[in-house]
């Protein structure tokens, strides 16, 4: 009987478990697979909504939890916890000796652990490689270098799989499978307005509502105040009752927090806050919402599948292919209330977005993903990384 497989996700936030969740289904009991997580980043921490009893509530084995995170507003506190993660990463991978090691996106786990893996000479497939965003943030670079660290490429768009090549990464490597998030985003259970438990909570029955959900940037971490007062200004304005979802861990967080906080006990009957729903109610949310305000990739990602207009505040997110249903807007009042109306009250723009198409995937993202992680041939070819690019050939 042939060994067992082991593959092991790593995960340091919900946005990107969200991401890998879908193709943990597939792999779930599959039987030449052992299937395991570990865990680490804001999954762990009290202020975040400690998202790690999610993984638990889903029944996946974790096979360690590496507590990292620095409760830091300042720029050294993530590189700081960068070195923790490193650390501990190396000990409980050296520890589980897997086969093939899964990670998402553009956060600190996507170059901790491509570095670690790349040092212990174990195969790294990373999701998420060769997006683009022109908005100055880490992010940026940390994908590209997890992709000349990784081994094996899923690529979310045929776009992000040519700008890979770009980068000298070699064919053979590289899988467009489109993203995963949608596997899931598309076939959750659809609740009437009366079942979504944050509607029921908040007695909000038939009115518009609107989803905030702004992070702050690296580079910016002076002006995370000012930005954020902008955009709740705007919706105070608007007059539209809102949902305001926690920002993540990246410094300028914290006076991010501190407003949202601040208008959710002067506008208590205007602006709910929630550091974590369960899948089923956030999607649900966002689906019987009129305009998702900020700066998340859920507006890129997901929102196209359903219809839903997107006000993007500031930088981040700029220049990602995008299927139109997003207005980009700077930190201004004035431009975010403007949008707003434009999103919700404009039938003409409103009948538009609900009839585009999710260049991202169409749900069967996942699928292709567990087939190739189950059968991809580990050899050294695949091991030992080279590029493209030959200067004698130029």
């Amino acid at each position: 009987m042939s060994k067992r497989r082991k593959i092991i996700f790593i995960t340091g936030a919900r946005s990107e478990y969200d991401i890998m969740y879908p193709v943990l289904e597939k792999l779930r009991g599959v039987f030449d697979i052992d299937l395991k997580l570990i865990v680490t980043g804001a999954h762990l921490s009290e202020m975040y909504g400690k998202t790690v009893q999610n993984i638990e509530n889903d029944g996946f084995e974790i096979s360690d939890k590496i507590y990292n995170l620095i409760n830091s507003n300042e720029k050294i506190g993530r590189v700081i916890s960068l070195g923790n993660q490193i650390s501990g990463l190396a000990l409980a991978i050296s520890r589980e000796k897997p086969d093939i090691v899964v990670v998402v996106g553009d956060r600190e786990e996507a170059i901790s652990v491509t570095l670690t893996c790349a040092y212990l000479s174990i195969f790294v497939a990373h999701i998420g490689g060769g997006d683009i965003a022109n908005d100055g943030n880490i992010d940026n670079s940390v994908r590209y270098a997890a992709t000349k660290l990784a081994h094996i490429h899923f690529t979310l768009l045929e776009q992000h799989a040519q700008v890979l090549r770009l980068l000298g990464e070699e064919d053979f490597r590289i899988f467009n499978v489109g993203n995963p998030a949608l596997d899931k985003f598309i076939d959750c259970e659809k609740l009437s307005r009366d079942k979504v438990i944050p509607l029921k909570e908040f007695g909000i029955s038939n009115e518009d509502y609107l989803i905030l959900i702004q992070h702050p940037i690296i580079t910016d971490v002076h002006s995370s105040s000012k930005q954020i007062e902008q955009t709740l200004e705007a919706i105070r304005k608007s007059g539209y009752k809102c949902f305001v979802n926690y920002p993540n861990s990246d410094a300028g967080n914290f006076q991010i927090i501190e407003k949202i906080v601040d208008y959710s006990n002067f506008y208590p009957d205007q602006f709910f806050l929630f550091k974590n729903l369960d899948r089923v109610s956030y999607i649900n949310l966002l689906r019987h919402a009129s305009c998702l305000i900020g700066n998340s990739s859920s507006g890129i990602i997901e929102a196209p599948s359903i219809g839903l207009p997107v006000v993007n505040v500031g930088t981040r997110q700029r220049d990602r292919v995008s299927a139109g249903n997003v207005i980009y807007v700077d930190y201004q009042t004035s431009g975010i209330l403007d949008a707003i109306e434009k999103s919700v009250t404009n039938k003409e723009y409103r009948k538009m977005i609900s009839g585009i198409k999710n260049p991202y995937g169409d749900g069967n993202s996942a699928e292709k993903i567990a087939t190739i992680l189950r059968t991809i041939n580990l050899n050294n070819k695949l091991l030992y990384k080279n590029i493209t690019y030959n200067s004698k050939n130029s």
